[in-house]
């Protein structure tokens, strides 16, 4: 799963809202049917609910949900903020939406990236990449 297609990564310069981001960042899997709406639904639920758990590291998140609650084939997208949004007290600059189909899915995509998390300096190039090509090099490069 390493690897994110180029129309399902966005940049943009700011939104109003962690909702609206969300909701941005899951549009190409709605798109393309990887995903239901409810599932967008449940992954802002779950943060109401559990607070800010999908903030791994500074700037960056990583939401999702339960497989069951919508999730139709395994996908990725990635959505960079420039100017970073709160997340309950958090500044996000890039959200990683997870869509696995199964929790097995889930864990493999975890433990795959968690290595790429320990770095730092890669969510800061993630963050500064000048395009959608330079983040797919910095992925394929570092994941």
């Amino acid at each position: 799963m390493r690897h994110i297609d180029s129309d399902h990564i966005q940049i943009v310069d700011g939104v109003n809202n962690y909702k609206e981001a969300i909701n941005l960042a899951s549009k190409p899997l709605l798109k393309r049917e990887y995903i239901a709406s409810t599932y967008v639904e449940a992954m802002i639920q779950a943060i109401e609910k559990y607070g800010p758990y999908i903030v791994l590291q500074d700037e960056f998140a990583m939401p999702h949900a339960s497989p069951a609650e919508g999730v139709h084939k395994t996908g990725l997208a990635l959505l960079i903020v420039r100017n970073g949004v709160d997340l309950l007290g958090h500044n996000v600059k890039v959200f990683l939406v997870l869509a696995p189909e199964t929790k097995d899915a889930l864990n493999a995509i975890l433990t795959e990236f968690a290595e790429f998390l320990m770095n730092k300096q890669n969510v800061k190039n993630l963050y500064n990449a000048k395009d959608v090509e330079s983040i797919q090099n910095l992925l394929e490069e570092s994941w």
